[in-house]
């Protein structure tokens, strides 16, 4: 994983953030894992891919896009695909 022949730059951080990270990295990867599975948007929790919120709003991918753009839409992107949450 490292390459401890070049030269590195490492960081002291409090364990409690290094836990979160931690956290969050390995929510990351189940999430991308139920994606690439083809798991249904009740397995991302409160998340819908695009096409079915697009399908929900009646509205294109250049209007997702714009809101992204403007900040007024927050989503996420994976696997490729564009996810985003039902409530915010």
């Amino acid at each position: 994983m490292f390459d401890f022949d070049k030269h590195n730059t490492f960081y002291l951080i409090p364990k409690e953030a290094f836990d979160e990270l931690i956290q969050a990295v390995k929510d990351l990867r189940q999430m991308q894992a139920e994606i690439e599975r083809g798991a249904d948007s009740s397995a991302l929790g409160d998340y819908i891919p695009e096409d079915r919120a697009m399908e929900m709003l009646k509205r294109g991918k250049t209007w997702f896009f714009n809101k992204r753009k403007s900040g007024e839409l927050p989503g996420k992107k994976a696997a490729g695909r564009w996810y985003y949450r039902l409530q915010f």
